[in-house]
């Protein structure tokens, strides 16, 4: 087994059981204790995981670096990403936040070379359509290294310049009480003003983000105009969505 493919393998184990044990990853990747306590000794030194004795803990999924969460539910990702895609005309402005959804979306606008102006704060987002058609201002700001955000007060100046037709947001959490919420201050800051500043607010959430609270509410369900996800909400769901006048996009 590669070296790539043993990473990404560990990380998948990780993901689903929250611990992993050096003896078993071993014995289930051929290879020798030694190599499996290098590839944690990694994973730690990139915050990833806690090594312990015998092993490894993830660190809360808040806590990961972009490089990281990016990676996790990619095709829950993709498949939200399709459906905002077919949604979005051309010649529409919108924001796009730092999250790696809203990175993967701009992806397929890119490949499917629609003319879009997005103002972002997200840095590997100039990276991944600078090649694309897309039309994409960005708001400058201090970077936040762990989530490739831009932040601060020259990201809200930039923001508050702008008035799109669309914002385009993820969220680390979302409950029935129909708060929005996020673990980073200064980032859910940065989303609060798009929804501000923006005609209509678009948000997209996996599963794994579905009836839970994180550290900082930065936005309402009475804020939202679309959602998007990549399950079929229960009626209770429907029914609060309803209540806020907000469409389910599918």
């Amino acid at each position: 087994m590669k070296p790539l493919e043993r990473r990404r393998n560990l990380l998948n184990e990780l993901y689903f059981n929250n611990i992993v044990y050096v003896s078993k990853l071993a014995n289930e990747f051929n290879v020798s204790e030694e190599t499996i306590r290098r590839d944690l000794e990694k994973l730690e030194k990139e915050g990833i995981v806690e090594r312990n004795y015998g092993g490894a803990k993830l660190l809360k999924s808040e806590d990961l670096p972009y490089s990281v969460r990016h990676t996790r539910n990619k095709d829950s990702k993709i498949n939200i990403a399709k459906i905002i895609n077919q949604f979005i005309d051309d010649d529409t402005s919108l924001f796009a936040d730092s999250s790696s959804t809203v990175n993967e979306t701009l992806k397929r606008f890119a490949i499917s070379d629609k003319k879009i102006h997005i103002i972002t704060n997200a840095v590997n987002a100039l990276y991944e359509v600078n090649q694309s058609s897309l039309e994409v201002s960005s708001t400058g700001g201090k970077l936040l290294k762990y989530s490739s955000a831009l932040v601060g007060p020259q990201t809200i100046e930039s923001i508050n310049k702008f008035n799109p037709d669309y914002a385009i947001l993820s969220c680390k959490a979302l409950n029935k009480q129909g708060s929005i919420t996020d673990s980073n201050e200064d980032e859910s800051h940065i989303k609060s003003l798009m929804i501000e500043k923006a005609n209509k607010v678009i948000l997209a959430v996996d599963s794994s983000k579905i009836d839970k609270t994180s550290f900082i509410t930065f936005g309402h369900l009475t804020d939202i105009d679309y959602i998007v996800s990549d399950i079929e909400f229960d009626n209770e769901w429907k029914d609060l969505f309803e209540k806020y006048s907000i469409e389910i996009l599918n």
